[in-house]
């Protein structure tokens, strides 16, 4: 017989949140990730689920923060977080590592969270990243003395440890290595972002998907808890307490600040920093992430390299499209490089780019040997059964193969010799490629080489948060790659105050800026300055 559809539920999904109705149908994962939010929060809810693991974690999880020590009798039963919503009394963490000595960790984390200083030491964990980040975070949020006590304990010794991992929700000991904070931690204030359930097909638009859609391309990296976040309401987390804009001009400290490096991830693919990249990437990628990868390997050679150790050398069609992405872009930069060593015969259509003139031309480019020489064998590479061999191959592709962005890039070029050949294969070229087709979707048409070395674009700052990723459509092989205006942002932030920024930007929301409206902002400064 056919599987059954799992049908969503709106309702089911908010009496599960609040923990008054488990969902008749838990095939459906929105139903399941209300429920172990609903459980996660409310005593008592859902006990008949015991048994299934995912749930059986929740509801163990509730236990301990309720003050009591569950019977957990396998390991898939352990839950990770035990410390959201509600952090444990000390006498509770106590008795569950004299219990379970294995959740020594978990017990010393949720220390971290309360500021439970006296317990911790009690407690003798080996100095922990996850631990210290946790600790630095409420410290600083919560104004915590004994949280910061923790922080610095953890801090001033001479070696620090990764056992804790907050991707994979394990705690591993006995594989555990020297380390240092990172910013790879799901901190307590992190879990306070919520996003409202909803319906699998209730969004088309990748932007607002939310992490537990199956269908969401760019999931979130953290599930501690194990419901992503899910809700009856949308409310962001706070924000980190360190800015992350003076890591992006300066070397990067051994621990991290108490930062979200997620731009700064975005910064280091942008600028292909192998060394800066490989330390803060996640081990998923976050979203926009891949096609600032194409910019830094585009860009620069060395970042093309590290990432053909990254990838398969020809991605399947069906496996994950931002490898074959990344593929052809390492592929042209090997082109723009004048390296042709990876190219034979049964080299896959799938990976070879489009772009192959920016931002650096190959030995061969401009060349009117090459382009002659190549246009010339033309017809013995594009015939069909049944063609009779033309007079001039070099005339017939031509005639049958120029559009627009090719007019175009012959038109600009100083040397008339491409122009001059098109013409006479196309005598009314001018005329017929004065812009693009109108259903043409060949990203070339719209953007010829020079424009690319030669951008117009509207400068737009946004001073205070400058790195604001981006992938929509644009020239490296039809997609954008941009990061926004960083570099103007990190000159002008010495120069104008966030008060005067704040005070005067119409667009409170983003507070964003034209390039005018900025000169405007330092008269206005220097008029504070000398009054």
């Amino acid at each position: 017989m056919p599987r059954r559809k799992a049908r969503y539920d709106e309702e089911a999904c908010k009496d599960a949140v609040h923990g008054s109705r488990i969902p008749k149908d838990l095939s459906e994962p929105c139903h399941r990730l209300c429920t172990i939010r609903g459980i996660r929060h409310h005593y008592g809810f859902a006990q008949q689920l015991h048994g299934i693991p995912e749930f059986t974690r929740a509801l163990n999880a509730r236990d301990i923060m309720s003050g009591i020590i569950p019977t957990i009798s396998r390991p898939e039963e352990t839950p990770y977080c035990i410390w959201y919503p509600e952090v444990p009394t000390e006498d509770t963490l106590r008795a569950l590592v004299q219990r379970y000595p294995d959740m020594l960790y978990h017990a010393a984390r949720a220390c971290a969270v309360a500021g439970y200083v006296d317990l911790y030491k009690e407690l003798d964990p080996l100095p922990e990243v996850h631990i210290a980040e946790e600790a630095g975070y409420a410290s600083m949020q919560k104004n915590s003395n004994g949280s910061q006590q923790i922080f610095q304990h953890i801090l001033s010794q001479p070696v620090k440890f990764e056992i804790m991992n907050d991707y994979t929700r394990t705690v591993n000991f006995a594989g555990r290595r020297v380390a240092v904070l990172n910013g790879d931690t799901a901190v307590y204030s992190s879990l306070t972002a919520r996003r409202k359930y909803y319906s699998p097909q209730g969004s088309t638009s990748i932007r607002y998907r939310k992490p537990w859609d199956t269908y969401c391309s760019y999931p979130h990296y953290f599930n501690i808890t194990e419901d992503w976040g899910i809700d009856d309401h949308d409310c962001d987390a706070p924000e980190a307490p360190e800015d992350y804009v003076p890591l992006v001009y300066s070397p990067l400290h051994a621990d991290l600040p108490l930062i979200n490096k997620d731009k700064l991830i975005h910064v280091a693919a942008y600028n292909g920093d192998i060394d800066r990249y490989a330390r803060l990437r996640r081990p998923q990628m976050l979203e926009h992430e891949w096609a600032l990868v194409v910019h830094g390997i585009y860009h620069y050679p060395f970042f093309a390299k590290y990432w053909t150790t990254q990838i398969p050398e020809h991605p399947e069609d069906e496996g994950d499209r931002r490898d074959l992405k990344i593929r052809r872009a390492i592929n042209a930069r090997r082109i723009m490089s004048n390296d042709l060593s990876w190219l034979s015969p049964d080299t896959p259509g799938r990976v070879m780019p489009d772009l192959i003139w920016y931002p650096q031309l190959a030995y061969f480019a401009g060349d009117t040997h090459s382009w002659d020489d190549l246009l010339h064998d033309a017809f013995d590479i594009y015939k069909s059964d049944g063609d009779d061999e033309p007079e001039d191959p070099k005339m017939w592709w031509l005639s049958k193969h120029t559009r627009y962005g090719l007019w175009m890039e012959a038109e600009s070029s100083s040397n008339k010799h491409f122009q001059n050949d098109i013409s006479a294969a196309v005598p009314d070229a001018a005329q017929n490629f004065q812009c693009p087709h109108t259903n043409s979707d060949w990203w070339g048409d719209y953007y010829n080489a020079q424009s690319l070395y030669t951008s117009d674009r509207d400068r737009i700052v946004q001073l205070f948060d400058p790195v604001h990723a981006g992938s929509t459509e644009g020239p490296y092989n039809g997609m954008g790659c941009g990061i926004g205006d960083v570099d103007l942002a990190l000159f002008l932030r010495d120069a104008i105050s966030r008060e005067t920024w704040k005070r005067e930007i119409e667009d409170e929301e983003c507070l964003l800026a034209h390039l005018y409206e900025v000169w405007d902002l330092l008269d206005l400064e220097d008029v504070k300055s000398k009054s």
